[in-house]
């Protein structure tokens, strides 16, 4: 697990630094989720706050969007429970560090590393549509400049059986 410094962190109803592309993108995780799980689109408007005012309307709108669309296709797929903490935690969990390997492989084009991420976090053969929302989302934070830094897998992620990397 990784821990993000006391100064950084966010507030339940604050947007967290805005100029931390990783914070970013796990709080936009975070509040998304909390949104799906407890069928509160409040939580949605303020993610959809929070990118405007740091990527404009236009790369906040397909951010949100490939965010619903990645969640949406771990509901559908994921044949584990993925785990994450709330908005307001230092901490970044596996699965949330998964999350961050998956976006800035996509956003550098290194497609194994990319595919490798989303099947463990998927825990499925073929997460395509985890993929495809990964990439609409890393595309719209290099549009304005939030560029995710090199990652590799978290010590202890296990690639799901007749997975192969090539």
């Amino acid at each position: 697990m990784l821990v993000r410094s006391a100064a950084g962190t966010a507030d339940h109803d604050i947007i967290p630094d805005q100029e931390d592309p990783e914070t970013l993108a796990v709080w936009t995780f975070r509040r998304w989720v909390l949104g799906v799980r407890h069928q509160a689109p409040e939580q949605w408007d303020t993610v959809w706050r929070g990118l405007r005012r740091r990527c404009g309307e236009r790369a906040a709108r397909e951010a949100s969007a490939a965010m619903a669309e990645m969640i949406e296709a771990l509901r559908r797929t994921s044949r584990r429970t993925i785990t994450h903490h709330q908005p307001c935690c230092p901490c970044v969990g596996d699965d949330e560090a998964l999350l961050l390997v998956l976006l800035g492989a996509c956003q550098r084009n290194e497609s194994a590393l990319a595919w490798t991420a989303a099947r463990t976090l998927s825990g499925t053969v073929d997460p395509r549509s985890l993929v495809l929302g990964a990439m609409r989302f890393a595309d719209a934070f290099a549009e304005r400049g939030l560029t995710l830094p090199p990652r590799d897998l978290p010590d202890g992620a296990t690639v799901p059986e007749g997975t192969m990397v090539h």
